[in-house]
């Protein structure tokens, strides 16, 4: 088992009663959406189960899948700390259960916990980096592009060896930055080699040796 690097993985247990005692529980059902891209809201959520898909729409409704959240990960740090509307829309893909902190009281814990001011701060670099390393991906070859997107999305229990991304094959196209045809090529080359099994809404990564072997990753 790996070390937990999410948001709650890098707290302490003083850090987590501080910030259950600041915040609400809530909960979502499959679908829902939690915040729509331009809101004015400030509150961020900390997933204890369940996945969030991150998309942003154009101003023709196209949507773009930018990350999937799934449980210790923090979402809406942007908004608590620049006071700026959301800059992206936030959906349930599964039942989806945790804790919202307000912008005002997440201000607070900062001040008096330095651990959750550096976790804060830990994962809006990653995600920073996160965004260049998207941006380089969209030049590479296609094989390469969609095994590094499978990889980047994927969510796995701790004990489970099997990762699943619960993206369809147009979302996953889209970050891709590639034709819906170039990715099914790409998908039957690993799912022939059985790196992977698709399903309808979701892909499974059985193989991520194969996978990583194949895409050049």
């Amino acid at each position: 088992m790996g070390i937990d690097q999410s948001f709650w993985g890098m707290l302490d247990a003083t850090d987590h009663t501080a910030l259950r005692a600041a915040a609400t529980r809530v909960a979502f059902e499959p679908g829902s959406v939690i915040c729509h891209q331009g809101d004015v809201s400030r509150n961020v959520l900390v997933v204890s189960h369940g996945r969030v898909r991150v998309s942003r729409f154009t101003s023709t409704g196209e949507e773009t899948v930018l990350a999937v959240r799934g449980p210790g990960e923090i979402i809406g740090e942007l908004s608590a700390i620049d006071g700026r509307r959301r800059s992206a829309t936030l959906t349930a893909v599964d039942p989806v259960g945790g804790i919202v902190i307000s912008a005002r009281a997440l201000k607070r814990l900062c001040e008096q916990h330095p651990r959750i001011t550096w976790a804060v701060l830990r994962v809006v670099v990653s995600r920073q980096r996160a965004t260049g390393d998207q941006q380089d991906l969209r030049t590479g070859p296609s094989l390469n592009r969609v095994g590094a997107v499978l990889l980047d999305l994927a969510h796995r229990e701790a004990d489970d060896m099997i990762a699943t991304v619960p993206l369809t094959q147009r979302e996953l196209a889209g970050i891709a930055g590639i034709s819906r045809e170039t990715l099914s090529r790409a998908l039957k080359t690993l799912r022939d080699a059985g790196a992977i099994a698709t399903r309808r809404t979701s892909i499974e990564i059985l193989r991520e040796d194969e996978l990583r072997s194949l895409c050049g990753i």
